[in-house]
């Protein structure tokens, strides 16, 4: 039997109507988190895996000083005062190099490098890097402080190792330019015969880290110059997601060792990723994790608010260092509960062989008293906090700031004539800002093959649904009009009357009146 044409119509379009809610609703997301399963993990087949392994564009990376303008009244014991000068502007470019692929458990293993580029028409008003900083000499402080607390019997030695090392100093401090102590390092004398400096440069030169060795026994001391466009030793292991897209970038070890050997307890494992890459379908209740091979452990993010970038929504997550002695899954990094550093800071001793603590620029989240005792700090959160803003779907950082200061203490020490009168107090160095802002090209990329098919769909699935809709209420319209229209009026109404024709003879009609017999005439 043919259906009516309307009846045809009517399923047609309820049939469009179904599709939309099925492929809309059902269909699409699944092969799009399919789909996503696949472009996130880092197989050699995807984006994501050059991006990976070679950042196709340079990172920020800024470096404050403190510069200390009360030197003498320091040296006395009292309260430093400081003065930041920055922002240094470098391009950094990061690459993985000699990457392996292990089909059997599915990770791969890399080392890394990382270029800068001094940008000084991108750095702070007029600075050049020329810039002469006095700031704590972190060499010598630094030995001070390890000798004192391991091996206090050679102090003396020590006292006449720094005056020939460091030329007779007057005071634990040193003057010397920006791009000297942050890259092209600055002159340690080491080429003394007498045995207190030998003996100390040979442990120097053992131990130390941030050393360019030179001829004639002379070394060149900075913050990053051994980090420039050299090739980390270390290989990192990382799991690749083809399995488990959840897993992808989860650091499983570091130079064959599935966990450290400096800390105490759960510390010592590696949790999260390498910090390159995260897994997609993140949710607000979700805790990111990442390992930091330079702090020798994992930094939680936890989620703070909706934001958005470029237009794109994302979520932001924030990261602090904690309070090691009052949170019990952080204690593990203080050597013991009761000697854990001040709230928002961290010792790093263990992790860097040096005596430096981190924290949050101007110590900021930290314990009051340790901001009590420096002048010319500003802590801010807007300007000194970590916080990351991710495309959840994808697991994408669109944009990040990394931000961390590092400090030493400016320990007494009786035996050391330059040391005997200090403030015993922590004081800042520097603090370095490393970020990421999605240009324009990737944005671009990342809304045209993520979000446009996504809003088409989205607009189509609607559109179907409505047609389907209306399909239907209009086919049903048609179809019982006649019952709608009887339910619609009232019985006898003129518009349903019927009007029935007459039962009787027809009757002669006039147009002027009624019949009459016609009239007689008279002849």
């Amino acid at each position: 039997m043919q259906l009516p044409k309307h009846l045809k119509i009517g399923a047609g379009t309820a049939a469009a109507g179904v599709f939309g809610i099925i492929f809309g609703w059902v269909l699409f997301p699944a092969i799009l988190k399919s789909q996503l399963k696949k472009e996130m993990a880092l197989s050699k087949k995807t984006d994501v895996r050059g991006m990976w392994e070679k950042i196709p564009f340079a990172l920020s990376f800024k470096v404050f000083l403190f510069n200390y303008t009360n030197v003498e009244e320091i040296q006395k014991g009292g309260v430093p005062i400081v003065k930041e000068i920055g922002p240094y502007h470098f391009d950094e470019w990061k690459e993985k190099l000699e990457v392996e692929d292990h089909e059997e458990d599915d990770t791969i293993t890399y080392k890394k490098r990382d270029v800068f580029y001094f940008r000084p028409e991108l750095s702070g008003p007029g600075l050049t890097g020329e810039e002469i900083i006095t700031m704590p000499h972190i060499l010598m402080v630094s030995i001070a402080t390890v000798v004192n607390k391991e091996k206090p019997a050679m102090l003396n030695m020590i006292g006449k190792a720094f005056n020939g090392i460091f030329d007779g100093p007057q005071h634990v401090f040193m003057n010397v330019k920006a791009l000297d102590i942050m890259f092209r390092g600055t002159i340690i004398n080491c080429a003394r015969t007498e045995f207190a400096p030998k003996a100390v440069c040979t442990a120097i030169k053992k131990e130390a880290s941030g050393l360019i060795i030179e001829p004639n026994n002379q070394f060149r001391f900075s913050l990053f110059g051994m980090r420039n466009d050299t090739i980390d030793p270390h290989v990192i292991t990382v799991k690749r997601g083809i399995k488990n897209v959840m897993d992808v970038g989860q650091v499983v070890a570091v130079d064959g060792n599935p966990e450290q050997s400096i800390w105490r307890d759960s510390c010592n494992m590696y949790e999260g990723t390498d910090g390159t890459v995260f897994p997609p379908f993140l949710t607000e209740n979700d805790r990111l994790e990442s390992f930091s091979t330079d702090m020798c452990r994992s930094f939680k993010a936890l989620y703070q608010k909706k934001t958005s970038y470029k237009g794109i929504k994302t979520n932001r997550y924030v990261v602090t260092i904690g309070d090691l002695a009052n949170d019990p899954d952080l204690q593990c990094f203080c050597e013991a509960p009761e000697k854990c550093p001040p709230k928002g800071t961290m010792d790093l001793m263990k992790c860097m062989n040096a005596p430096m603590y981190a924290s949050l620029p101007h110590y900021l989240d930290c314990d009051p008293e340790v901001q009590k005792k420096v002048k010319g700090l500003n802590p801010d959160v807007n300007v000194h906090g970590i916080d990351i803003d991710f495309e959840p779907i994808s697991g994408t950082p669109m944009v990040a700031n990394q931000r961390m200061m590092f400090s030493l203490v400016l320990q007494q020490i009786d035996k050391l004539d330059l040391f005997k009168d200090l403030p015993g107090t922590m004081t800042p160095l520097f603090w370095i800002e490393e970020g990421i802002a999605l240009n324009k090209t990737f944005v671009k990329m990342l809304k045209n093959q993520l979000f446009v098919p996504k809003r088409i769909v989205g607009a189509l699935r609607w559109l179907l649904v409505a047609v389907g809709v209306c399909g239907v209420i209009v086919t049903g319209i048609i179809h019982y009009k006649g019952r709608i229209l009887g339910f619609t009026l009232p019985p006898g109404s003129a518009a349903v009357s019927k009007v029935n024709p007459e039962t009787n003879q027809p009757k002669d009609i006039s147009v002027i009146g009624n019949a009459q017999s016609p009239p007689k005439v008279d002849m």
